[in-house]
């Protein structure tokens, strides 16, 4: 078991926001780069993927431009989640 094990199990939620805003971790980075939860800053590589592919099926998501977060959680948005995480957009 290693911490990217530990952050994909613990970091299965996401958040979402309209246009490329979102914060970063600026001088934290150096903390929380392996670090086994979910930090300011940070995109679980399941949370991309999972909403990139989910974009595909929301009108709302076409040629929009959006920032993806992870956040705590140990099982990934239902399909209502994702439909109202892309209708606040």
């Amino acid at each position: 078991i290693n911490w990217n094990l530990l952050f994909d199990c613990s970091s299965r939620g996401v958040t979402l926001t309209k246009g490329d805003v979102m914060e970063g971790p600026g001088i934290k980075a150096v903390f929380t780069a392996t670090a086994p939860q979910a930090s300011i800053g940070d995109t679980s590589r399941c949370g991309i993927a999972e909403a990139m592919v989910k974009s595909l099926s929301m009108e709302n998501a076409g040629n929009a431009d959006f920032g993806i977060a992870a956040a705590e959680g140990r099982v990934p948005p239902t399909d209502a989640e994702w439909e109202a995480l892309f209708r606040a957009l």
